[in-house]
């Protein structure tokens, strides 16, 4: 009788997944255990996953030459029919076509592969139907969600979930409703963020609610403010709330296939203590704001037929002092500056991450609920015009489930820029010459007497503190030092992402144009 090969055995233990190929082309396999766990073929996590159980059942492993005739079967088998193919999802998954979803899916990343599923009805934590969710070693589960208590479900023997109801239909009623009071969730997380104003908050929740959106476009949230003011610790609860990782707040990277290789692996992406950043790493994350596209090798070497995969991520930016932003990327990005905190108004890290922890089920249930009054609203509203338009929409959608009115949610979004007679006086400089470069003792001079200051030291102050309202006018400001060491101020006229087919016949060369990461840029996984 002839004996089964070694590599029979290993063919049994494989049949024990489902090969499956995606939509961007890469294979998954959907193994047994845990259920409904889904592994990239080309990836650590199924080869840890094979190995385990060779070894278990063979006490032994495979060699390498096995193993990767056992990757490639699977790529056949799922290749077999290329036309079907399957949507895997990174944390946020919706069902249903459209802007505008029938359910958005919140994937919890616990072992027990439980996910949210939000409809305009209202949430429930559940495991059956399971999407098709993937994660990464850096990945931390969300705790299941909790109601408040307002909107606790009657308990029954056929709802073991928590499921707070929205409206069961869109009636009037439900369609204009005056702004709920908020819930005590949201009132424990405003007071651990250090935030100046209400308006403030509403940028915050409502970006937050944008992460939710499985499609984007994703606006930015800044960070900025004076050391020791909470921008870091502001930063990291934030992203906990949706996407916690091991890692929660990464350095900028220094290259765009970094940035693409972090964006692959997580959902949002937050950058910490940013000073400045490059010009292709910004036009890189415009880019990732509303999609960006990569191509990715999932071997060691290269293949004729990389993978093309498309990216929109939220980003969350915690910027320094020096910080000077773009003007194409102030114009997706939703501001907030947090105040100095006196010695006396500081509590130990530790209290507020207490404090957080134990909230963290209720924010995270708030949260669904919010998002839930926005899909119930949504199809019946008139989506309101303004900067970040479809974040806009959404967080006007929800706010009555955030304590707040539609008027409020919307100035808060987009307020109005604050008059100050320096802004009028470099747009008035600028629409003369374009770009100018000098001292701050030159622009004084220059300006006077529109302006209110007197000193070099108190132009380059005010210019600093009106740096985002230039941006959003169009206007680049740098300060820069010499290598002699003067200090020097440039300006410039930025159109942002507007394509001009000739530079300006007198511009600097300190503007010249640095070469831009192409959208096909390749990286490896």
């Amino acid at each position: 009788m002839r004996k089964p090969s070694p590599i029979a055995h290993l063919i049994e233990i494989a049949r024990q997944g489902v090969p499956f190929t995606a939509d961007d082309g890469q294979v998954f396999v959907s193994v047994p255990v845990p259920p409904g766990c889904t592994l990239p073929v080309r990836s650590p996590a199924y080869r840890d996953w094979f190995f385990y159980r060779v070894y278990a059942q063979y006490d032994a492993i495979p060699t390498a030459n096995a193993f990767n005739a056992i990757l490639n079967l699977l790529e056949a088998q799922a290749n077999v029919d290329a036309r079907q193919r399957f949507t895997v999802s990174r944390r946020v998954a919706s069902r249903g076509p459209g802007y505008i979803p029938s359910q958005i899916l919140l994937d919890l990343g616990n072992p027990d592969c439980q996910f949210v599923e939000i409809s305009p009805d209202g949430w429930k934590t559940t495991t059956g139907n399971q999407p098709l969710f993937q994660t990464s070693r850096s990945t931390i589960p969300l705790p299941a969600p909790q109601p408040s208590p307002a909107e606790s479900p009657a308990p029954g023997p056929c709802s073991p979930d928590p499921r707070p109801l929205a409206p069961a239909s869109p009636t009037a009623a439900s369609l204009a409703p005056g702004p709920q009071p908020p819930a005590p969730a949201f009132e424990t997380l405003r007071s651990c963020l250090n935030l100046p104003s209400r308006a403030a908050w509403l940028r915050c929740l409502a970006w937050l609610l944008a992460a939710f959106r499985p499609h984007g476009p994703y606006p930015f949230l800044i960070l900025q403010g004076p050391p020791a003011s909470g921008k870091s610790l502001a930063t990291r609860l934030l992203r906990y709330l949706i996407d916690p990782s091991t890692a929660p707040l990464s350095p900028i990277p220094s290259s765009v296939r970094d940035l693409l290789a972090l964006a692959r692996h997580n959902w949002i992406l937050a950058f910490d203590h940013i000073s400045t950043l490059s010009p292709p790493l910004t036009d890189a994350l415009c880019r990732l704001s509303s999609g960006l596209g990569a191509a990715s090798h999932e071997t060691s070497r290269p293949t004729t037929q990389p993978l093309l995969q498309y990216y929109k991520r939220p980003v969350l930016l915690n910027v320094t002092s020096r910080w000077s932003c773009p003007p194409d990327l102030a114009e997706r990005a939703f501001i907030v500056t947090l105040p100095p905190l006196s010695p006396a108004c500081r509590v130990a890290e530790t209290a507020l991450l207490t404090a957080f922890n134990q909230a963290r089920p209720a924010i995270l249930g708030a949260l669904c609920s919010a998002v839930s009054t926005a899909l119930a609203r949504l199809p019946q509203m008139n989506l309101p015009p303004g900067k970040c338009a479809d974040a806009l929409a959404w967080a006007v959608a929800a706010s009555p489930a955030l304590g707040c009115a539609e008027e409020e949610m919307h100035q808060a979004l987009t307020p109005p820029p604050p008059p100050h007679p320096i802004v009028e006086a470099v747009r008035t400089l600028i629409e003369q010459r374009r770009q100018w470069t000098g001292s701050a003792t030159e622009l004084l001079d220059l300006l006077q007497p529109a302006l209110s200051c007197h000193t070099p030291k108190g132009v380059s102050h005010q210019l600093r503190s009106c740096m985002l309202t230039l941006a959003d006018g169009g206007i680049e400001l740098k300060f820069r030092r010499l290598h002699g060491g003067a200090r020097v101020i440039d300006l410039r006229e930025d159109p942002g992402d507007a394509w001009d087919p000739k530079s300006p016949p007198h511009a600097s060369p300190d503007f010249a144009p640095s070469p831009q990461p192409t959208e096909s840029e390749e990286f490896k996984a």
